[in-house]
């Protein structure tokens, strides 16, 4: 099962959308717009991967932006970019377990 009908699955997750770190999209499950959130998580991800080698972080693996009322949660694995809009906000840490679970069956 892809990650992305992995996460789909859930019931807090509302849309999700696949792409690369250079924004172009590859698919997407209940998203109107998905190659916009794909462009628009590329933009994001790219920054933070620069950010993140000039603080000595490591590889960025996963990002949780959470407002009142929902969340995305964006998961970089290689080149590609995962992201999901959850509602309610709280629910992210279940997807967020959900990709880390996927992770550890891929070895």
């Amino acid at each position: 099962m892809s990650e992305l009908a992995l996460i789909a699955g859930l019931p807090e997750v509302r849309s999700a959308v696949l792409g690369d770190v250079g924004g172009t999209f590859l698919d997407a499950l209940r998203e109107e717009d998905g190659e916009t959130v794909a462009a628009v998580a590329g933009f994001v991800v790219t920054s933070l991967l620069e950010a993140g080698e000039h603080l000595g972080l490591g590889a960025l693996q996963r990002i949780t932006f959470a407002g009142a009322n929902r969340a995305h949660v964006l998961a970089v694995r290689g080149g590609s970019v995962l992201t999901a809009a959850v509602e309610p906000a709280a629910a992210h840490a279940g997807v967020e377990k959900a990709l880390e679970t996927s992770l550890q069956g891929r070895g």
